[in-house]
């Protein structure tokens, strides 16, 4: 399964490594991959614009930075080929991937 992200800033589908340092950088328009507008606890609406409540205050959310609780946003991420649905057996088998851990 290849793990991608939609890139905040040019909008491109961009691979992420499994470990992601400060220097990780968009292929396509060299912004930082761990900031904080790729975290998924980035909130616009939340206090100090993030949901975990432990982590520090962070001023500029578009640069790299050393936040210990980053995680990327994986709403745009996880690619899987897809298969059609023309049999039974092939429906069965997309509800039941649904549930696996």
């Amino acid at each position: 399964m290849i793990k991608t992200i939609k890139c905040w800033n040019c909008k491109e589908e961009v691979e992420v490594p499994d470990k992601v340092t400060r220097q990780d950088e968009c292929p396509n328009c060299s912004t930082p991959l761990k900031c904080c507008f790729h975290c998924r606890f980035y909130d616009k609406e939340a206090y100090h614009q993030c949901l975990e409540p432990q982590a520090e205050w962070v001023r500029y959310k578009e640069k790299a930075n050393f936040c210990e609780y980053f995680k990327f946003r994986y709403t745009y991420m996880e690619k899987q080929e897809e298969k059609p649905l023309d049999t039974p057996e092939a429906r069965k088998d997309a509800w039941d991937s649904l549930f696996d851990d």
